[in-house]
């Protein structure tokens, strides 16, 4: 396997470290562990040397040197039998270098802390973290633990419910982890307005009957995921929930204790995610637990 994890050397960043550095990989997987740093006068947030401090070079060489030490002391907490660890130090802003990384690299996970701030931090997604998954080819996992104990699977019927599914079965990352098949119902209530008085009654029928037909569907992928999860050795349970996907998912994480949430996105990206809205990046927001993001590629 090919594993790449960021670093800045942050508390955050630090539990990447540690959940990739205690995870089994099989013989010969390659861990790359990054760091980026602006060069030059982006990396005092300016474009114009004349605002550029005079001691800018001695400050630019310290700030390298000290992601350098991260590099070194990280790569040999990382190190262990069967792996090999490499460390690469990045001259860009950290999100375009560690997508360019990604794209150059193509790493089977990359996996980075969240980089909130404040006293929501556990509920806000740091600009590099939200960027990397927005522009990302392979999966990725944002960690906000060290450890896996616990997973949610998130089951929408599609391909990248499938993959995360396929990763379950397959990678030493869940091994003896007990997974939760969550499956939601979202169906809106409909409008009132606009609707005859005389055919508001047939308009409910209609709504009771996409109701359990979408209980049906659910119910259905939920069990079918779980029973192929059991067939392989997995302890897996199945739960059936209605309301916001997004919202559900992260408090059936909650109330059962998972620290991960396994989803998979539908693809959308800048603008278009901006503007339809995304299940997968409102859990990788407000979840208090590490998500991994499974993005399903299309032929």
């Amino acid at each position: 396997m090919r594993i790449l994890v960021a670093t800045d050397g942050s508390a955050c960043a630090d539990h990447a470290r540690v959940l990739v550095g205690s995870v089994p990989w099989p013989a010969e997987t390659m861990i790359r562990l990054v760091a980026a740093i602006e060069e030059g006068p982006a990396l005092f947030g300016s474009p114009w040397i004349p605002a550029v401090t005079p001691d800018a070079d001695r400050y630019e060489e310290e700030a390298v040197d000290h992601l350098r030490g991260v590099l070194e002391r990280g790569a040999v907490a990382l190190a262990g039998p069967g792996r090999t660890v490499e460390t690469v130090l990045l001259r860009a802003s950290p999100a375009k270098a560690i997508v360019e990384e990604m794209r150059e690299w193509a790493p089977d996970l990359t996996v980075l802390g969240s980089r909130g701030h404040g006293p929501v931090e556990t509920t806000l997604l740091g600009s590099t973290s939200s960027a990397v998954v927005d522009h990302a080819t392979s999966p990725v996992l944002i960690a906000r633990g060290e450890r896996v104990t616990r997973a949610i699977l998130a089951e929408d019927g599609s391909l990248g419910a499938r993959d995360g599914e396929a990763l379950i079965i397959g990678w030493p990352l869940f091994a003896g982890v007990p997974v939760d098949v969550v499956s939601v119902v979202d169906v809106a209530a409909p409008w009132r307005t606009g609707i005859a008085p005389t055919m508001f009654g047939q308009a409910m029928d209609v709504y009771a009957d996409m109701i359990t037909s979408a209980h049906e569907t659910h119910e259905a992928l939920a069990a079918s995921t779980t029973a192929r999860l059991r067939e392989a050795g997995v302890t897996a349970e199945m739960e059936l929930r209605e309301g916001d996907p997004a919202t559900e998912l992260v408090a059936a994480a909650t109330e059962s204790g998972a620290d991960l949430i396994v989803i998979g996105s539908r693809g959308h990206t800048g603008i278009t995610r901006l503007v339809l809205g995304s299940v997968a990046h409102s859990v990788l927001t407000h979840a208090h637990c590490s998500v991994l993001i499974l993005r399903h590629h299309a032929a």
